[in-house]
């Protein structure tokens, strides 16, 4: 009677606990997050939550003194291989941009899912010859100077605005991204070895991750959408900008040209290996008894609060804005610096069931970047200049189910987050009002949902292999980024 009465509880609280993850509108492990929209929620062991803070021992005692005895908890070591793939993902405003015909994937259907080159928006061509307020950049009005060393540029300007007559026209610029507009679909790769150790000293606990790298992201295809109008399309306002051929002619074909003369490399395929983050935390967390000597009707568990502070440093290659398809490295040499707060539930007969909350704050960095010089550009610009980027913050939130040794020495568990990266503060070293960043604030927010699936299988007391699969369900302005993970841990 006992037995069932505590399963018909335990039925219900995990059915609650599914229907909450499905309606939480929270924006969202006991972990920093990262300025990252790649992996901003990056795994780094296989193990569940109570093994990575030592606090398996303890949890023991209340449910096989005998391994408890085995187990040891001064410290424990993971060492874990994994891979990232990603080829596609959302825009900022969570939509997919769907590629006309004939553009279809291998099995005949159209391809409807945004390609990474994309997120932001696809590259436009025509307003690489705009400014602001009639002026470029250092207060130069003349586009002979403006453009003295982007001749290709240069000619261009000359074909389609040799009067200036329709320059900056936003009638110009196709709503629909077709018209003048590249799609670049790219293929995102990153293998690497990441470790996370910790040593617990009473109910406190110190721990200390890190990991290397190597990131390949390749252009797979250069996608002129000029050609794929519908009959009712887009017309420029500007005649000289309705002939197409001479958009193909002195804009597309001299997308590479262009591009090389802002600084810009597009030839080369990003490939690198470099150190990602290295993080530092100190922990609190306390397993409490509730109903221990309660009568026994009433379901015995163990109540877990747990608080952690961290900070960390991104000491390797930071991405290239002089590359046009580069990707960073942990927080793009951003250090960071964060808490988490959470409660854990662990049944003594079945499940442990918690949830919690962190944030997470990027410092600033000054360096030297392209940036707009009209409204209207996307992805690629033609004039640089020094910024100091102040990232947003993430706000991040975590909710997990775990079982440990379900069917013989094997443990599972799963973790659901949401994560909400604020929008980033971009201010010009030097002030000129031909600039505008306020296109990249625009663009720097994001947002992601996923999961985390993880199995750990004991070897021994101390000694245990794991797996770990992070999926993605929902992105914007964020890769579709899926995760694998290999693990050695060990037990001191």
């Amino acid at each position: 009677m006992l037995r069932d009465t505590q399963k018909n509880f335990l039925k219900n609280l995990l059915t609650l606990f599914i229907c909450m993850l499905s309606v939480l509108p929270v924006i969202t492990r006991a972990d920093l997050t990262s300025y990252n929209k790649t992996d901003a929620i990056p795994p780094f062991s296989t193990l569940n939550w109570d093994d990575s803070h030592l606090l398996t021992k303890t949890q023991l005692l209340y449910r096989d003194y005998d391994w408890a005895e085995k187990k040891r908890s001064h410290a424990v070591l993971s060492i874990s291989p994994f891979a990232q793939n990603a080829d596609r993902g959302k825009t900022i405003q969570g939509k997919r941009c769907v590629l006309p015909f004939p553009f279809d994937n291998e099995c005949g259907q159209p391809v409807i899912d945004t390609p990474l080159g994309d997120l932001t928006g696809r590259t436009s061509m025509i307003p690489l010859m705009y400014n602001t307020n009639n002026v470029w950049p250092g207060g130069v009005t003349d586009p002979l100077i403006a453009f003295a060393k982007q001749p290709v540029l240069l000619a261009a300007y000359e074909e389609f605005f040799p009067s200036g007559i329709g320059l900056n026209d936003e009638a110009n610029i196709d709503p629909h991204q077709l018209y003048a507009f590249f799609s670049f679909p790219l293929k995102y790769r990153k293998r690497g070895l990441r470790f996370d150790t910790a040593i617990e000293f009473y109910n406190f606990g110190l721990r200390m991750q890190g990991g290397f790298s190597t990131i390949r992201q390749v252009r797979e295809d250069t996608i002129d959408l000029t050609g794929f109008e519908p009959e009712d399309g887009f017309v420029p306002a500007t005649p000289s900008l309705q002939n197409v051929t001479n958009i193909e002619n002195f804009l597309m074909k001299k997308f590479d040209d262009i591009a090389e003369e802002s600084g810009i490399g597009t030839c080369e395929d990003f490939i690198n290996s470099s150190a990602e983050e290295f993080r530092f935390y100190l922990y609190w967390r306390q397993a409490f008894a509730i109903n221990e000597d309660a009568d026994t009707d009433w379901a015995k568990f163990l109540l877990i609060p747990y608080l952690e502070v961290g900070a960390s440093v991104s000491p390797g290659l930071r991405e290239d804005g002089y590359k046009f398809f580069s990707a960073p490295f942990g927080n793009n040499g951003h250090p960071s610096a964060g808490f988490t707060a959470g409660i854990n539930f662990d049944f003594r007969e079945t499940i442990e069931i918690g949830g919690e909350i962190g944030y997470t704050h990027f410092f600033e960095r000054t360096y030297c970047r392209p940036v707009p010089n009209n409204e209207f550009q996307t992805n690629l610009y033609p004039f640089s200049t020094r910024v100091k980027v102040n990232p947003g913050d993430n706000w991040y939130f975590g909710a997990r189910l775990a079982a440990y040794h379900f069917i013989d020495n094997l443990s599972m568990y799963f973790e659901w987050f949401v994560l909400d990266h604020h929008k980033d503060e971009i201010d010009l070293v030097c002030p000129d009002p031909a600039f505008v960043p306020g296109v990249l604030e625009c663009i720097s927010s994001f947002k992601t949902k996923l999961g985390n699936a993880g199995f750990n299988y004991d070897l021994s007391p101390n000694i245990g292999l794991g797996f770990l699969w992070q999926i993605p369900f929902s992105q914007r302005n964020y890769y579709r980024s899926s995760t694998i993970m290999a693990g050695l841990n060990v037990t001191f």
